[in-house]
């Protein structure tokens, strides 16, 4: 799946390249039918891109959410692991890591 800074770079590509076209399309004296089929055109690409853009969105959103529910439960499963041990060990600290040693001393 492209990344969304692909998908939007895409877009933005595109967009511009029919706003160039408009322009262009404004700068020699176009019937009125012309401009007007023009503009509709736009407005339809417009139209279709948005709607990828939004399913995009929701996928994405889709993704992070099933994402963040899996680090949400993993954190629920150790909190109980957590909770029995404590019960079944006590309170304990925690033993101290041993120390190694700074290297040979010459």
């Amino acid at each position: 799946m492209a990344t969304l800074n692909q998908i939007l770079a895409e877009q933005t590509k595109i967009i511009g390249e029919a706003k160039s076209s408009l322009e262009a399309a404004f700068k020699k004296p176009p019937t009125q039918a012309a401009t007007i089929a023009a503009r509709e055109a736009t407005v339809a690409d417009l139209k279709a891109r948005v709607a990828n853009l939004t399913e995009t969105k929701a996928a994405i959103t889709r993704h992070i959410d099933q994402q963040v529910a899996g680090y949400q439960s993993e954190i629920v499963a150790l909190e109980k692991l957590i909770e029995e041990d404590k019960k079944r060990f006590g309170d304990q600290p925690t033993p101290p890591r041993p120390v190694r040693g700074k290297g040979r001393v010459k």
